[in-house]
């Protein structure tokens, strides 16, 4: 069976692409953040010494835990950063093959950097809606220049 893709949905699957970065770029902040609360707890375990007892077995050490939690993620956190350079550099080398440079501008601004379309319109000296109208063409032209990276 095949069905005819048109503007919309060229843009929309362009826009999907593009838009990982964004969310990769989330995912790694918010692994950072829980390496961060795993440390907290690090400074907040409390050791509490009762010389009158020993215990020779039971369960592990909590500090062991948490340093063995951090570790694993921050190793993740590290290949989540190279998925996100490798992502970056071949979605500059697509949005590079664009002809127009204003679309290279935009796409760019807006995907690799995460800027704001106010920002866009404002470091280009471009209305708002003259940002919205590259920035449709400039998707549509992505995915017609970029078909093997769309799903």
């Amino acid at each position: 069976m095949c069905y005819i893709v048109n503007d919309k949905d060229l843009a929309q699957q362009a826009k999907d692409f593009l838009n990982q970065i964004s969310r990769l770029d989330a995912l790694i902040n918010r692994l950072l953040s829980t390496v961060e609360t795993e440390r907290s707890r690090l400074t907040s375990i409390g050791c509490e010494l009762k010389p009158d007892k020993v215990q020779t077995s039971g369960p592990k050490n909590s500090l062991e835990i948490t340093i063995c939690k951090i570790d694993e993620l921050e190793r993740t956190i590290n290949d989540r950063i190279d998925e996100l350079v490798d992502l970056k550099n071949t979605t500059m080398k697509a949005i590079q093959s664009l002809a127009d440079f204003d679309q290279q501008n935009i796409l760019i601004a807006r995907y690799i950097d995460g800027k704001k379309w106010l920002d866009i319109a404002f470091d280009l000296n471009f209305s708002i809606s003259q940002v919205y109208k590259i920035h449709g063409k400039a998707l549509i032209a992505f995915a017609e220049k970029n078909p093997n990276l769309l799903s």
